[in-house]
């Protein structure tokens, strides 16, 4: 906490020091309501406690303006302030006098308001440490009774008192200890640098006041804690320097909340970061991006061991599927392959119940069962957190976050976090299987498609539909990247209102906002599965189209792919062509060509990718072309790449069919031209259509 924050100021006790008349205490607001007032109010102003109490405190100050500029400051700065003021009396008389003004902080250290001590001019100066026994006593008293350690010095920095908490805060057992001597003769070189900071600034006359935050070691306690220290110059009624007061304010409940507040912050954007890091990776990547989520939630959480497990429920065992450990931890995937679950009770009857398992003490933890804490112990588990992985309703598996070295008390706020990292996990790895099963769908229509042609190679029918299958395969994978995003987005969506439900922030107005942005992304899915479904859609007849469209059709359904691999595509239109045939099938022919480029880039590895995509007139032709930058076609090969089963990619990755179809659709039911060249970059693939004069 910045030094300038200031101290809590001196919790006055107003009805203990009644007796002074000299002097005034007083307690206001913010707005400068007075709320507490005592001493002697009728002696120096000539108006009552009573009287007084409600007013704003600068209705009886001759120059209202400038003590209220000062208080502002002091609000600004978070400095106690000594200032000479005029007051006015009832009577009208002007009396002078001296104030001091501290700031009063709430329980977690925000200023709610402000008091201080105002002493007539020609009253006894008891801050310079002289004055009767019987007030020194109740004095005393009054300063022992403060939470603050409190402490003054005299013109020498010899210490001439202090109150109960400053002898705990110095570790002595009585004030004969201090009275008389310097910080230099009663402290190592690391406590004198801590207790005379600031003395001899203020000693030379560089400052009236010198504030700064400090961590101390407690002795009695072996504990370190966080003070504010604010140290002012006592000035004797000639104005003289007279000595040093230094309160040293505990702030250490303050500093853990608001660290408390940071933590939870800096935790809930790693959620964030986590959650929107999984929208671009792969069903490849999806593990590592998993292990590195837990790396993060462990360390954060201060866990040694953090795993996912998938659980069987009809062999009732569960397996590790993703794991972290801190150095020096074994791995239980490579200790245990799975674990049985039957005799988990503890564990099988709160995952039926999708319930948190928080374990502080597992020595002293009594619910579960002989078996799992055997087995809890044979690992090393101190402390345990367990989090149900909610899938439709039902517990698919579970987070575990162990400590290993020490007991850990995990706090409400860090488990509903890991409730929410839990549920983004969820999604992660259902998509994940998703991509894999829709794959593995699109492997096993190649290997049919291939079969089914093997058998069969001399039928045309046979052919377009080998193409259109293995077009749709290609085409499963975009729908799976063009759902990434929207699927994401949705968990977004869902865990900002499970958030703002949780915190109870929750309006009818967001509740709207979040199910309309929910309905949309929706939208935009099945919107997607439609264009997809029509792309398939057989064209019994011949139909009117803009080339410039179909060619954005095909764009369209690649751009999801094109993304990933960084590959830039520029779409050069010169002008709006006509032209006649089937929209669907003259799309598949610029999808295989696009998808070819795609293949050859990816594997040459081009360092900057790009293909360039030109529609425009030339001779009354509608013409389009199709260029990359991958280094172009064999020259031997340029003409047989569009005959059947022939294909230039390594074995297994081609069908061979793609360009074959696509000469045969160009050229046979359009009819139009295709044809291939090499540019100074790569291959340029053409084709020209009879345009429609408009």
């Amino acid at each position: 906490m910045p030094a300038q924050q200031g101290h809590r100021g001196l919790s006055m006790p107003f009805e203990r020091l009644s007796a002074f008349s000299g002097e005034i205490f007083y307690e206001t607001d913010l707005l400068r309501r007075i709320i507490k007032v005592s001493g002697g109010t009728e002696r120096v102003l000539e108006y009552s406690a009573e009287e007084l109490t409600g007013r704003t405190i600068d209705s009886f100050y001759k120059y209202p303006s400038v003590r209220n500029a000062v208080e502002d400051s002091i609000l600004r700065e978070g400095l106690a302030e000594d200032i000479s003021v005029t007051l006015v009396t009832r009577n009208g008389e002007e009396v002078n006098a001296t104030e001091s003004i501290f700031i009063i902080r709430d329980a977690v250290g925000k200023a709610s308001g402000f008091e201080g001590i105002i002493r007539r001019v020609n009253c006894p100066d008891y801050t310079s440490f002289s004055g009767g026994s019987g007030y020194q006593k109740v004095l005393q008293n009054v300063i022992d009774s403060l939470p603050a350690a409190v402490c003054w010095k005299d013109r020498d920095l010899r210490y001439t008192g202090c109150n109960r908490s400053f002898l705990d805060l110095a570790g002595a057992h009585s004030d004969e200890v201090l009275i008389g001597r310097t910080d230099e003769q009663l402290f190592t070189d690391e406590e004198f640098d801590r207790f005379s900071k600031g003395d001899r600034e203020i000693a030379a006359g560089r400052c009236s006041s010198y504030n700064y935050v400090e961590t101390v070691y407690i002795k009695t306690t072996g504990e370190f804690r966080w003070f504010d220290i604010t140290k002012t110059a006592v000035r004797n009624e000639r104005g003289q320097f007279a000595g040093v007061v230094s309160i040293h304010d505990d702030i250490t409940t303050w500093v853990n909340a608001e660290l408390g507040i940071q933590n939870r912050l800096w935790f809930e954007q790693q959620i964030m970061e986590i959650s929107a890091g999984f929208i671009n990776l792969s069903a490849e990547e999806v593990d590592s991006g998993i292990n590195s989520a837990l790396e993060k939630i462990g360390t954060f959480v201060d866990a040694e061991r953090c795993c996912v497990f998938s659980m069987d429920r009809d062999s009732m065992r569960a397996s590790v599927t993703h794991e972290w450990t801190a150095a020096g931890v074994p791995s239980l995937m490579k200790r245990m392959k799975s674990v049985s679950l039957l005799e988990m009770e503890l564990l099988m009857e709160k995952l039926a119940g999708r319930e948190i398992i928080n374990i502080t003490s597992l020595s002293g933890y009594r619910k579960c069962s002989e078996y799992e804490r055997e087995y809890l112990n044979a690992l090393g588990v101190k402390s345990l957190i367990i989090v149900p992985m909610i899938k439709e309703g039902k517990s698919t598996g579970f987070m575990t976050f162990s400590s290993l070295e020490k007991e850990r008390d995990w706090d409400d706020d860090i488990v509903s976090l890991l409730t929410i990292v839990s549920e983004i996990l969820v999604n992660v790895l259902d998509r994940k299987y998703m991509q894999e099963e829709l794959m593995e769908l699109y492997a096993l229509m190649e290997e049919k498609v291939r079969h089914e042609v093997e058998r069969s190679m001399e039928h045309k029918k046979l052919l377009i539909q080998q193409s259109k299958l293995a077009a749709m395969g290609e085409m499963l994978g975009n729908i799976a990247h063009q759902w990434r995003q929207p699927l994401n987005a949705l968990n977004l969506s869902f865990f900002e209102l499970k958030y703002i439900k949780d915190s109870g922030e929750l309006t009818d107005d967001k509740l709207k906002d979040i199910l309309d942005r929910v309905n949309a992304l929706i939208q935009q899915m099945s919107a997607t599965v439609d264009d997809f479904r029509n792309f398939f859609k057989e064209n019994k007849e011949q139909a009117e189209f803009l080339l410039s469209d179909c060619v954005r059709k095909a764009l369209y359904l690649v751009q999801a792919f094109f993304e990933e691999h960084r590959i830039d595509v520029e779409l050069r239109i010169d002008s709006e062509l006509m032209v006649s045939g089937y929209p669907g099938e003259l799309a598949q022919v610029f999808l295989n060509i696009l998808n070819n480029a795609k293949d050859a880039l990816t594997e040459k590895n081009v360092a900057e990718p790009q293909v360039i995509v030109r529609v425009y007139y030339e001779n009354g032709k509608a013409v389009a072309e199709i260029e990359d930058n991958a280094g172009g076609v064999n020259e031997g090969l340029q003409e047989r790449i569009f005959e059947p089963y022939f294909t230039t990619k390594p074995e297994g990755k081609g069908t061979g069919i793609g360009l074959y179809m696509s000469k045969m659709i160009v050229e046979n039911s359009m009819p139009g031209q295709l044809s291939v060249r090499n540019t100074d970059k790569g291959a340029c693939f053409r084709i020209e259509l009879p345009s429609i004069q408009q």
